[in-house]
């Protein structure tokens, strides 16, 4: 009998597509189709099938898999096990199947997957001619993509709003993405990032020796995908910002330290890897991280209001928190940030986003803020 070809698929979440897409390949052997790229079209597909109230996160992904299964993907991948509901896979799947989509689910937050074991058997299921020796071989290549592609993009961040030339950066950047997606071994990966730094490093750019300082913290997906968020960090980096983001991939689930608030936040994210991946969040020792903090109140709360307080205590100019619009436990940490903001007298921007947001109502409020702490830093430096 012959094996059904496996087409897997999971929703847009910025550049992370293509170490996802290089495991399915090297690591299963299996085909990857990406849902098409997000567009108006995608969201107004995700929000006529999802309940009115849900986040917007869910009404995306939907959008993408719907999209991603009209275009021939089978097997859907689904992460929900951040979110406090713990709903979302169940949820998505009960939605499409009840559209008439055929597919299988690989849902890496239910029960069958929260040990490496049952993980590995999963994977197996979905990649025929694939074993542990080729599913190793490929991890050091993917982690290795993921963390690279957050240190690239923490770079352009910093550095994006002071080019000389308009538009040096995100060349580099794309050429970079081009270059991974060719990517075969990990001697690939590393030449590729060793290529793009070199090339970052040596565009011209007019640096001020104390620049505008901006963190951003939120919600997980919004914060991850630049389509969900109005593309805001690049927006404020090319108003004059420095712009610093923790929150990654690399951070939050490989666990790869950075210097500063990153060591110190690995160091709380510890793997149990009889509950893993869904208990990561739930290890963060809360009283060591943050005195505003005394309880997990899920989702990425928690990092949230320890990365503002410590925004905070480096005298950032301004801080914005995204949050999809119904996010109950970034609603939660609100209060916690309003006091962060009153003890250390620092700014913060809350946006909230939904599938009517608008762009344009979104950079005007950008704008505003930006001009308010440009004018605070010039005045109190006076």
């Amino acid at each position: 009998m012959e094996k059904k070809p496996y087409k897997l698929c999971y929703p847009q979440l910025g550049s992370y597509g293509i170490p996802i897409r290089h495991f399915v390949l090297k690591g299963l052997g299996a085909e990857y189709m990406p849902p098409p790229p997000t567009t108006k079209k995608t969201i107004e597909i995700g929000a006529k099938y999802s309940p009115d109230f849900v986040c917007a996160p869910f009404k995306f992904m939907i959008g993408n898999y719907i999209e991603a299964l009209e275009n021939g993907a089978n097997v859907i991948i689904g992460t929900g096990g951040t979110c406090r509901l713990g709903y979302y896979g169940e949820l998505h799947e009960q939605i499409l199947r009840d559209l008439g989509y055929e597919f299988e689910m690989f849902n890496i937050t239910t029960a069958n997957y929260k040990n490496l074991k049952g993980l590995i058997k999963a994977l197996k299921s979905f990649g025929h001619d694939t074993n542990i020796i080729k599913i190793a071989l490929a991890l050091p290549s993917t982690a290795k993509m993921l963390t690279d592609i957050d240190k690239v993009e923490d770079y352009l961040r910093k550095n994006i709003g002071f080019e000389i030339n308009d538009g040096d950066f995100e060349k580099a950047h794309a050429i970079y993405l081009g270059d991974l997606r060719k990517a075969k071994s990990l001697g690939d990966v590393r030449r590729a990032y060793k290529k793009v730094m070199q090339t970052m490093k040596s565009i011209p750019i007019n640096k001020p020796a104390n620049p505008l300082r901006v963190g951003v913290v939120g919600e997980y997906f919004t914060i991850l995908d630049e389509e969900s968020n109005h593309h805001i960090e690049k927006k404020l980096a090319k108003m004059g910002a420095e712009v610093h983001r923790w929150m990654t991939l690399s951070n939050s689930v490989v666990v790869c330290p950075e210097e500063g608030i990153g060591k110190k936040l690995s160091h709380y994210l510890t793997y149990d890897i009889h509950k893993f991946p869904s208990s990561i969040w739930h290890k963060i020792h809360l009283k060591s991280l943050s005195k505003y903090v005394k309880f997990d109140m899920g989702g990425s709360s928690v990092a949230t209001a320890a990365l503002a307080e410590h925004y905070a205590k480096q005298g950032f100019d301004g801080l914005v928190h995204v949050k999809s619009f119904g996010c109950m436990p970034e609603m939660d940490v609100v209060p916690v940030l309003h006091n962060i903001s009153s003890d250390y007298k620092v700014p913060i921007l809350f946006l909230s986003y939904d599938t009517q947001t608008s762009d344009t109502g979104i950079e005007t409020r950008l704008e505003a803020f930006y001009d308010m702490i440009q004018m605070r830093k010039e005045v109190t430096e006076s």
